[in-house]
């Protein structure tokens, strides 16, 4: 588990990897999905982004090699500053569900 800090008017961009049980690196393919989704533990999600498609502010998840997260400063801002969990999810067509990647503690400051 690692840590995201960002700042409400400051996009923010990570890399993902995914990895098998194995521990092997996986290249999504085009009928696969990532998603992020952040909240507090037993609550409604507060922005959730996937590959599929970008929010109506910006924020996307371009998967490829490089599974880069983009959280667009204007999603940001309509979340209220504090500690979060922000949850990776990778749909794996071959399988047809979604499998955890990974969960990190995802901190958002006021600027």
């Amino acid at each position: 588990m690692t840590l995201i800090f960002a700042y409400q008017n400051r996009t923010i961009y990570k890399d993902i990897t995914v990895l098998d049980a194995d521990g092997d690196t996986v290249t999504p393919g085009t009928s696969d999905e990532i998603r992020a989704t952040i909240l507090r533990l037993e609550e409604t999600a507060e922005l959730t982004v996937t590959s599929a498609a970008p929010t109506t502010n910006g924020s996307s998840f371009t998967k490829g090699a490089e599974n880069r997260l983009k959280l667009d400063n204007a999603d940001l801002a309509e979340i209220e500053p504090g500690v979060y969990s922000i949850i990776f999810d990778f749909y794996d067509s071959v399988d047809s569900e979604w499998k955890n990647i990974d969960r990190q503690v995802f901190i958002l400051e006021r600027t």
